[in-house]
């Protein structure tokens, strides 16, 4: 009988396993490729007049993996830049109302205070939230005119270039009385409103949503995580083909890219480590003829 054909095709999945704490497991489907390079260069003995080497011998191997993930489960994150476990901050389910984050005073001191400026803000109808970073600034004694960082949502309408969102003028009311604009709830002082023109302030809002998750990239005190990778090929007639790597650390940029009209991929570098556990720094598996 001859010896079967070995081949691969496609790729199904990265799978990737925490070394150290085994609790931690994450998954990639929507991959562009997974490529290896163990090639190491040749070292040649040269001299004399002689034009080829007396003697060649392999040298040293860059052992890196070039991962290109289109998707991705949140838990791959840990693995791919330094991490630390409070670098995600996830609620599964969302913001049924929406969140506006506190207001605080950017230039001046006048807009954000409890007697004579703007006591708070809070979450008016959640249904007008419109997601950005948001500026106040004062045009007067008790108005303010608020500026939005982006119109994604449709919900906001630009009344100038410096990216205004109001027609006419906000006033903010005395005594602890509200007004709402954009969804936003705006609780004066429990004095008479008297600001400073042209001082600042600034706050967030997140809209109402099933999914939030933020990815602090690079946080103070995070570190790399070594882990196994196991690359998985498609399943073609009953062929399984596998590639697993004992040990590997990685540095990649896990912030999104954006491309104009296109579906982003993250190109990440892994470094190949020589394991400490087992003999080999790779093993890849046939399965099936």
């Amino acid at each position: 009988m001859l010896d079967p054909i070995l081949n691969s095709k496609g790729i199904h999945s990265a799978t990737f396993r925490d070394l150290e704490d085994q609790t931690y497991w994450g998954q990639a489907q929507v991959l562009g490729s997974a490529e290896a390079d163990l090639t190491a260069e040749m070292v040649m003995l040269q001299g004399g007049s002689s034009q080829v080497p007396f003697q060649a011998a392999p040298g040293r191997s860059a052992g890196t993996l070039t991962l290109t993930v289109r998707q991705y489960d949140k838990q791959i994150l840990r693995f791919l830049a330094p991490f630390l476990d409070t670098s995600l901050v996830e609620l599964p389910s969302g913001e049924t109302g929406g969140s506006v984050t506190s207001i605080i005073n950017a230039k001046g001191t006048s807009l954000v205070e409890s007697v004579t400026g703007i006591a708070s803000i809070a979450v008016g109808t959640a249904e007008n939230l419109a997601f950005g970073n948001y500026k106040l600034v004062a045009t007067g004694a008790a108005t303010v005119d608020i500026y939005i960082d982006n119109n994604l949502s449709g919900k906001v309408i630009y009344q100038d270039s410096n990216l205004k969102i109001n027609d006419a003028p906000i006033t903010i009311p005395d005594s602890g009385a509200t007004v709402e604009f954009q969804g936003i709830e705006f609780t004066g002082g429990s004095g008479s409103v008297a600001f400073t023109t042209g001082d600042i302030a600034t706050f967030s809002v997140n809209p109402i949503s099933n999914y939030l998750l933020d990815n602090y990239f690079l946080k103070t005190g995070a570190c790399a995580r070594e882990f196994e990778l196991t690359i998985y090929g498609e399943c073609i007639n009953n062929k399984y083909r596998r590639v697993h790597f004992p040990r590997c650390v990685a540095s990649a940029n896990t912030t999104p890219v954006f491309l104009e009209q296109e579906f982003a991929a993250m190109e990440a570098t892994i470094q190949i480590l020589k394991p400490q556990s087992v003999d080999y720094v790779a093993r890849s598996t046939f399965v099936g003829r």
